[in-house]
């Protein structure tokens, strides 16, 4: 019987998710992970066939797992691919001055982008930890009392720290037309199962999920030929549906940009799955935004994606090169 480790954080809770798909996986014992490296040693000793991990600590990884020849080979289905916002109101209703705490660089940015008046501080500034249970509650209370006005954190950990607070997504909502966007975190959401090179893949199919390893693909390939310097303020969303359920929304909110790319000059529609990518770029400010989207066929993705950085290189070659730096306050 193959063994699976699984290494869990409260923002990314592994084991949760696994637990959804556990009835369909018969061959495999689980052992839970603490430590990441004892995860990585386990797996080049043999002791372990399968890791299962956060994929934005395997993207931190990368050097060491590409230097030990192993590789993500599947994903889990992503349920709440974005950040959520702990509050009574939306942004939209918080007080002038109001008081948000946020760990996340880019959703920081994101927020003054949308509401410029909002006073945004991190959970250590006020001595909460934002990784555990405890300082997530202690958030909450502070929400309660009427002391901060809301907190940033993941759906998972909402959910893993039985908090029951209003929550409000903070996606990218189409029906939310002409209000500043929030575009998701590189690898949110996202757990990936990483193996030895040449395990057999066929072995796990039934309970792994394509989209979301199309997903790793595309925010991998992104945060690769993005210049480091600019990881801390770049959003990537990745979704793949069905062209009907897509036409559907775009013609609800009227987006010509979908309709274009998805209607040709007869007016006629293929009945081929479609990917959807947006890569966006904030200043440290907030304040100027530049951003590239696709949408295409799921069978060109592979091509697309590495077109599309192409362009998305020379772009922010023009930005970086305009006077004072794109990447400056």
């Amino acid at each position: 019987m193959e063994r699976m480790g699984v290494y869990s954080t409260i923002h990314h809770p592994s084991a949760m998710r696994l637990q959804v798909v556990k009835e369909r996986i018969k061959d495999f014992e689980f052992e839970v992970i603490e430590n990441i490296d004892d995860a990585w040693t386990a797996l080049d000793t043999g002791e372990l066939d399968l890791i299962l991990a956060p994929a934005n600590i395997v993207w931190n990884e990368r050097v060491k797992l590409a230097s030990m020849q192993f590789d993500v080979i599947a994903a889990l289905t992503r349920n709440h691919p974005h950040h959520i916002l702990v509050s009574e109101d939306g942004l939209e209703h918080f007080p002038a001055r109001g008081v948000i705490l946020c760990e996340e660089p880019l959703i920081s940015r994101q927020i003054r982008r949308r509401r410029a008046k909002i006073d945004i501080r991190t959970y250590a500034s006020m001595e909460i930890e934002s990784d555990t249970k405890e300082g997530l509650h202690t958030a909450q209370n502070l929400v309660e009392s009427g002391e901060i006005n809301g907190f940033v954190t993941h759906r998972g950990a909402y959910d893993s720290a039985g908090l029951n607070g209003r929550r409000h997504a903070l996606h990218n909502d189409p029906e939310a037309r002409g209000v500043p966007r929030f575009v998701p975190t590189p690898f949110c959401d996202l757990i990936v199962i990483i193996s030895r090179q040449g395990y057999p893949v066929h072995n796990i199919l039934d309970w792994t999920d394509e989209h979301a390893l199309n997903a790793w693909i595309v925010q991998r390939t992104v945060m690769h030929r993005t210049p480091v310097e600019l990881h801390e303020l770049i959003g990537v969303h990745y979704r793949q549906q069905q062209i009907g359920p897509i036409l559907t929304e775009a013609e609800r909110v009227n987006d010509l940009f979908v309709l274009d790319n998805l209607i040709d000059p007869e007016g006629d529609v293929d009945d081929q799955p479609r990917y959807e990518i947006i890569v966006e770029l904030l200043s440290e400010d907030g304040l100027r935004t530049t951003s590239m989207e696709r949408i295409g066929p799921i069978n060109r993705l592979g091509i697309d994606i590495q077109f599309m950085m192409n362009d998305w290189n020379n772009l922010l070659e023009l930005f970086m090169a305009k006077e004072g730096g794109f990447i400056q306050p």
